[in-house]
């Protein structure tokens, strides 16, 4: 029995045809790996008085390596020990004051537009340690 040529070409067309959506299809299915590039604004907790403070967090991806700033009304600090893997985030900010060195801790997960975590806080000379909850929301630019 012969195959007509026709045959094996449209047979061959499909198979490609249907292999094509399916490869295409996976593409478009997947979700693009989570970024915390951009400007962020804290949420959460609020200050006893109820009032939310203000701070920004500016990061920036370079490979796994986090840099940025944290912006508070009368400062702005520059992060140190940053890093993203997956959709964790940490990072580390430090102030020199009367008080000793502050070393704060941020760590969290990024998911979609909001990082949620933990803060550890140490003051060197006052031995003082304070863990608290934090949250941020992207700021759409």
């Amino acid at each position: 029995m012969k195959l007509r040529p026709s045959i094996c070409l449209t047979t061959a067309l499909l198979v490609l045809a249907v292999t094509g959506s399916n490869i295409s299809a996976g593409a478009e299915g997947k979700e693009p790996a989570a970024n915390p590039t951009g400007t962020w604004k804290w949420i959460a907790p609020t200050n006893p008085d109820g009032r939310t403070p203000e701070i920004t967090f500016t990061l920036k991806l370079q490979g796994e390596t986090l840099t940025g700033t944290v912006n508070k009304s009368t400062s702005t600090t520059t992060i140190t020990n940053g890093v993203f893997k997956g959709d964790e985030v940490s990072f580390q900010t430090v102030r020199e004051g009367k008080g000793g060195k502050t070393t704060t801790t941020y760590s969290g997960k990024l998911s979609g537009d909001t990082i949620k975590g933990k803060i550890e806080t140490d003051v060197d000379r006052a031995k003082f340690h304070a863990d608290s909850e934090w949250e941020a929301k992207r700021v759409k630019e």
